[in-house]
């Protein structure tokens, strides 16, 4: 990562609860350990404060972590370990373990709570300072926990800047009697929001400065007058009800499930996080309208100084090809972001031209995984590894992105062994 590309993605963000499974140590951190969110409710604004001291995603906040297992926990053990350095946090990891299996083959494998099921990235949530200690304590408690052989975090998103640091960490706790692989895994892209809109424009390569200036001066002459409105408490059901109903209407045309349809629970999940997050001042999902009917949405939420903007929809309006609607919502973004006071759009996972055309800058996102050196556990995670890889060819990019839509099958749900072994596969 270059010097502008740092600056673009890192900002700075300048209670009582039931102890259960204290562990003291020498250098002063003490690691508590849970298994039911239930129990963490007493400590849940510290949480999310600490989250935002560290520049960690909206995934990590705690009703954010709590939903997902609610939904995606089935058959899976819990861990969540809050580090303390004195009164203060210094690092939270909420982690489980599964058993998967792949024809004759199992692993129990131990993931990040939020990192399968949606097609997120994320920091690390420790305090640089502490990940030595933090890393080390990990490693104690998980040796004694469970019986476990592969450790996985990811995907790690790329403005995490202690990568090197908790690599070493592990490396250093771990010894030559494990291996920390770390891969590249894929992209994802940022926009860094300008002053005033008129920046932002000016910020663009010239031709798509004359796209954003023609599309405007087209809507103004054929007389649309374009606006945009937030959820409210009062609107959100209906407003996110049309988001996904445009949103499935618009990829099912072109023979794609779209997100609703391919991610199981999604709908229900994401209904129950807008409530939650809207009672919080998180929740923006922005509705477009020309002429005040709806023709599409923008699906964020904020943390701090940074919108995750998770997805979008648009409706099949009049065709116009001097009417570029992503400028449109593009705009509509950028103005909500400017009243919010947000210096950074977290453009999400994987390669998209039209957000390379409106500036985003992209940077690799990165999985760690930790498993032992030693036989049989390091055989039977190459061996587990290697089928997922084939399952992941096999099933995702043969099957379901060209053989299903030749022989004119309609999309379904993922497949749920799919998207639990395939980020082992990377």
């Amino acid at each position: 990562m270059n010097m502008s590309d740092s600056l673009l993605v890192n900002s700075t963000f300048c209670g009582s609860y039931m102890q259960n499974e204290i562990i003291p140590t020498q250098d002063g951190v003490i690691v508590d350990c849970f298994h039911n969110f239930n129990d963490l409710q007493l400590i849940k604004n510290e949480w999310d404060n600490f989250i935002s001291l560290v520049c960690g995603e909206i995934f990590f906040t705690y009703d954010w972590c709590r939903t997902w297992w609610k939904y995606y926990g089935t058959k899976r053990d819990l861990a969540i370990f809050v580090f303390r350095s004195g009164n203060e946090i210094c690092g939270i990891l909420p982690v489980f373990r599964e058993k998967l299996w792949i024809g004759p083959v199992s692993i129990a494998a131990i993931k990040m709570v939020g990192s399968d099921f949606m097609p997120v990235t994320i920091t690390v949530p420790i305090k640089q300072e502490y990940i030595d200690q933090v890393i080390d304590r990990l490693i104690e408690k998980l040796k004694t926990l469970w019986k476990w052989h592969i450790l996985y975090l990811g995907a790690i998103c790329g403005r995490y800047d202690s990568l090197d640091t908790l690599v070493h960490a592990f490396k250093s706790k771990l010894g030559k009697e494990y291996c920390c692989e770390l891969t590249e895994s894929d992209v994802q892209t940022y926009f860094a929001v300008a002053p005033n809109w008129e920046a932002q424009v000016a910020a663009l390569a010239s031709k798509q400065r004359t796209n954003v200036r023609r599309t405007f001066r087209e809507t103004s002459s054929k007389g649309i007058e374009i606006s945009s409105n937030l959820a409210s408490e009062e609107s959100l059901s209906k407003m996110f009800d049309n988001f996904v109903e445009m949103h499935q209407k618009h990829w099912q045309e072109i023979g794609n499930a779209g997100h609703f349809g391919a991610w199981p629970y999604s709908k229900e999940f994401h209904r129950e996080i807008a409530e939650t997050q809207l009672d919080l001042n998180r929740l923006r999902l922005i509705e477009i309208k020309f002429n005040n009917i709806p023709v599409g949405y923008e699906y964020l939420y904020r943390l701090q100084d940074t919108y995750c903007w998770f997805l979008n929809a648009r409706s099949d309006f009049e065709n116009n090809k001097r009417i570029d609607y992503k400028w449109i919502a593009y705009r509509a973004k950028i103005e909500s972001a400017l009243n919010d006071g947000i210096k950074t759009i977290d453009g999400m996972r994987g390669m998209y031209d039209y957000k390379l055309l409106m500036g985003g800058k992209v940077l690799p996102s990165h999985n760690l995984f930790i498993y032992s050196t030693q036989f049989p556990v390091m055989q039977r995670v190459v061996i587990f590894r290697l089928l997922a890889k084939f399952l992941d060819i096999l099933y995702h990019k043969l099957w379901r992105r060209r053989m299903a839509p030749r022989f004119g099958i309609k999309p379904r749900t993922f497949w749920k062994k799919w998207i639990r072994s395939s980020s082992l596969s990377s």
